[in-house]
């Protein structure tokens, strides 16, 4: 039968070498809710999404039913950490007197539908309040109320997701935050099986490189997952595996502290330095930082020389790094260092260990400087052309307006040049288009920003590009990952007054859910990082 959905696609949801007797019971109700959705039903969502997909729906939606029975708290979880943002139990859908806490609900499973056809797939956005949304959720819901009363517990998956670290163990610790993240049912879609995508890409990519040293297949897959452990963030609430994780487990829990503390993976390239009895000092090439990991992480310690080049992944647990990925080792070399140290991009992986009132600091004075330069405006509209003229003659404003002696100007030049920091390559060599229109924006948290493409979305008296307003540039800034949050923000809160967008339905909902549609749409680029680049030894106003 095409349409029966068999253990197989239940099992694909739940974590690896997991097995329970209440499995086949609520794979018969997985069933059941498949087959309640009429073909009306199943044409409008073969629209979205593949036949092997509306199955797995079926089967997404009883881990909701299985969760909530068997008291998982994957579900709850998730409500508490909306509530606590939101300070309301969900987004989109009105909440009466009918909605009860800790047992099955209507609207869960309307959002979770929701949910689940806009991660399964990334081509179309789905609207929350479509007609077929809210069918699909009552014609299951007539199912789990059915099967309330009788469905048993899962004291099996209860146990896998209650977490026990006696020992206190770093590696114990990240075992169950990736369960959390990649083998629960929540995640499946929005992260699991985007992972796996990225590494069956990556395999193709390097297969001739996988037959010819298989040792790299591993190296590969963990490299990954080891990123999206420690750095990705979910479309649901822009959270990371350690705050689901902390969340998961509740403030009482004895390791909520040192998971909720854990940083983001710092990897790349460090010269080895020296050890004692307890600690590997390592310093960042990039950026001269220096790292001290704990070796009770590392068991190769013996084996590194003095100024060796180390590739390794680095995270603070407990405050003391410990190594976790992948690591290799090759001499000394002069021209990978100088590469280092002129790479923007390495530098910016450690841009969160700085002192952030110190970069804060420094981009208030640019802010002021940029308004005073833009006639009291954040935002400029130009030709591509004319970028690199326009921030080099900011830069200029920016440098003058600090007012330094030339001595200080001379230690700062020496700072950076102590530093190996010779410059990035031009970054405007691609922007030299006549035709092209820019907007050129100053973050308050990151600094200058230039964006392409959405110029008929800005209704400003200084944009001289604009012609009619368009659906097609507004929803792509909110949407795409690339426009930062703080850019959106001041779009919305400066213009939408002036377009019929917001005006319609269903945008003029999306107001009233704005911040948690930007996290599901720009989930690891919805809180800014900083790109400023402080040199020199010191961290002094050599700038960059």
């Amino acid at each position: 039968m095409k349409n029966k959905i068999y253990i197989k696609h239940w099992l694909a949801l739940k974590p690896k070498d997991y097995s329970s007797n209440t499995d086949f019971y609520y794979l018969k109700v997985a069933n059941k809710i498949n087959a309640n959705l009429n073909p009306s039903l199943n044409l409008t969502l073969s629209q979205f999404i593949e036949k092997d997909d509306i199955l797995l729906l079926s089967c997404f939606i009883t881990c909701y039913f299985e969760d909530i029975i068997s008291q998982t708290n994957i579900w709850s979880t998730y409500k508490l950490a909306y509530k606590n943002l939101y300070n309301k139990k969900l987004p989109f859908y009105n909440i009466d007197d009918r909605y009860v806490d800790d047992e099955i609900n209507f609207e869960d499973v309307a959002f979770l539908t929701w949910y689940f056809l806009n991660t399964i797939q990334q081509d179309k956005f789905i609207n929350p309040l479509n007609d077929f949304i809210l069918i699909i959720a009552r014609f299951a819901m007539q199912i789990l109320e059915e099967e309330y009363e009788y469905a048993p517990e899962n004291k099996n998956l209860k146990t896998l997701f209650t977490f026990k670290n006696n020992d206190d163990d770093f590696y114990k610790s990240r075992k169950f935050i990736q369960l959390v993240f990649f083998e629960s049912y929540l995640f499946f879609t929005d992260i699991k099986q985007q992972l796996d995508y990225e590494i069956l890409d990556l395999l193709e990519e390097h297969r001739q490189e996988n037959e010819a040293s298989p040792g790299l297949l591993m190296s590969y897959i963990r490299e990954y997952t080891e990123d999206y452990t420690f750095n990705k963030r979910s479309s649901l609430l822009a959270l990371k595996a350690k705050d689901w994780t902390a969340q998961l487990l509740g403030s009482s829990h004895p390791l909520y502290k040192n998971i909720t503390n854990i940083t983001d993976k710092i990897f790349g390239l460090f010269l080895y330095k020296s050890q004692n009895e307890n600690f590997v000092n390592l310093e960042y090439i990039a950026s001269g930082m220096r790292f001290e990991m704990t070796k009770k992480s590392f068991d190769h310690y013996e084996e590194l020389k003095k100024d060796e080049i180390v590739y390794i992944g680095l995270v603070k647990w407990k405050n003391e790094w410990w190594f976790s990925g992948n690591f290799t080792v090759s001499d000394f070399d002069a021209d990978v260092i100088l590469d280092q140290k002129n790479s923007a991009d390495a530098r910016s992986k450690v841009n969160s260990l700085n002192n952030p009132l110190e970069i804060q600091e420094i981009l208030n004075v640019q802010e002021k400087a940029f308004l005073k330069y833009n006639n009291n405006t954040p935002i400029a509209f130009i030709k591509s052309n004319e970028v690199e003229k326009f921030t080099s003659n900011f830069m200029d404003y920016y440098n003058d307006s600090l007012k330094l002696s030339i001595k200080k100007q001379k230690e700062a030049k020496q700072n950076t040049k102590d530093d190996g920091y010779f410059g990035t390559e031009n970054t405007f060599k691609d922007f030299n288009s006549e035709e092209q229109e820019a907007i050129v924006f100053f973050n308050p948290k990151n600094g200058i920003e230039i964006y392409f493409d959405i110029i008929n979305a800005f209704p400003d008296k200084n944009n001289p590009f604009y012609t009619e307003e368009s659906e097609g540039d507004i929803m792509h800034l909110l949407i795409s990952p690339e426009y930062s949050t703080e850019f959106v923000y001041y779009f919305i809160n400066t213009y939408k007054d002036q377009l019929s967008f917001f005006e319609r339905e269903p945008y003029k909902s999306y107001l009233e859910d704005i911040d948690f549609l930007l996290k599901f749409w720009k989930k690891d680029s919805y809180f800014t990082k900083s790109s400023l680049i402080i040199t020199g030894k010191k961290n002094k106003l050599s700038i960059s």
